[in-house]
C-alpha cells in the first residue's frame, strides 16, 4: 500500500510535465581547429540544429539538441567537414514569471565527417551553460553561453616538426533557443 501511495505522489507532479520543441543556433566565439604551419583552420561562423526540452517539476528541467556546425582546414586546398554535436543537458531555473535565469550541464558527443589527417571521427565532453529564458505567450526565446571541454586531440599530422593541425579542446558559444 505504501508502495502504491509513493507511485501516485510522484506521479502528480509530472502530470504537469511540458515537452517544448524548437531550434536553437547561433554562433562560436572561437575556432574549431588549431592550425599552425602549411595548415589554416577555415571554419563556419553559425551553428544550427533541432532541440527539444523536457521542463519538470521545481525547475529542473532536460534538453536534447543536434547541432550543425561546418569545420575544415586549409593546407594546399580546403577541406570541410561537417560536424554534428549532440548535448544532453539537466538543467535548473531559477524562480520567476517572465525572465528566468538558468544554469546547465551534461554531456556532449561529436562526430566529424569527411576530413583529412581524422584518425577518430568522435570526440565526447563536458558542457557548462547559461543564459535567461523569456517566457512569451506563444515562443519561449532562450540566449545562453555555453561552454564544451572535448576530451582529446582527433587529428593525425603526417610532419608534426613543422605543423600543427589539432581540435580545440574548449569551444564556447553564443547560443538562442527558440521553442514552442
Amino acid at each position: 500500500m505504501r508502495t502504491l501511495l509513493l507511485t501516485l505522489s510522484l506521479c502528480a507532479p509530472l502530470s504537469a510535465q511540458f515537452i517544448n520543441f524548437g531550434v536553437k543556433g547561433g554562433f562560436p566565439l572561437n575556432d574549431a581547429i588549431k592550425a599552425a604551419g602549411s595548415f589554416q583552420a577555415s571554419s563556419s561562423n553559425w551553428t544550427l540544429g533541432p532541440m527539444a526540452e523536457v521542463n519538470l517539476p521545481f525547475g529542473f528541467g532536460l534538453e536534447a539538441n543536434a547541432m550543425y556546425r561546418k569545420i575544415g582546414y586549409e593546407s594546399t586546398t580546403p577541406f570541410n567537414a561537417a560536424a554534428w554535436s549532440f548535448p544532453i543537458l539537466a538543467k535548473y531555473k531559477f524562480p520567476g514569471s517572465l525572465a528566468r535565469l538558468y544554469v546547465s550541464g551534461g554531456f556532449n558527443f561529436r562526430t566529424i565527417t569527411d576530413i583529412p589527417n581524422l584518425w577518430d571521427s568522435t570526440s565526447k565532453g563536458f558542457v557548462l551553460g547559461a543564459g535567461v529564458r523569456y517566457d512569451l505567450k506563444v515562443v519561449k526565446i532562450s540566449p545562453e553561453l555555453r561552454w564544451t571541454r572535448w576530451g582529446e586531440d582527433r587529428f593525425n599530422v603526417p610532419n608534426p616538426a613543422t605543423d600543427f593541425l589539432g581540435t580545440k579542446q574548449n569551444q564556447a558559444e553564443f547560443l538562442i533557443g527558440l521553442t514552442f
